[in-house]
């Protein structure tokens, strides 16, 4: 699967999981996606990384090791506004591998 281009980089009205939403060559969109860790109503963190295939809804649980390699294929298609989050992401999946 290649990446055609980003939809949005975004933190989640869900109390703060993660997304960054893309496009693919195969006419669908995914989110890289790292969910957030509730432990007695307080955030503890962040879940191990998913990708949903948000047309099929197919979700599939990642090491934080691929996340990482993932996030190399999508910088490239980052927007300056989207940076700011994006480091972020990057630097929980870089906390966690």
């Amino acid at each position: 699967m290649n990446v055609s281009h980003i939809l949005s980089v975004e933190k989640l009205r869900d109390g703060g999981s993660l997304v960054i939403s893309f496009q693919a060559d195969d006419s669908s969109e995914y989110w890289l996606m790292l969910p957030i860790k509730v432990s007695n109503g307080t955030f503890g963190g962040y879940l191990p990384p998913v990708l949903v295939n948000r047309t099929t809804d197919i979700e599939v649980g990642l090491s934080w090791s691929v996340a990482k390699s993932w996030l190399q294929r999508l910088e490239s298609y980052m927007t300056e506004e989207d940076y700011q989050l994006f480091n972020t992401i990057r630097s929980t999946v870089h906390e966690n591998t």
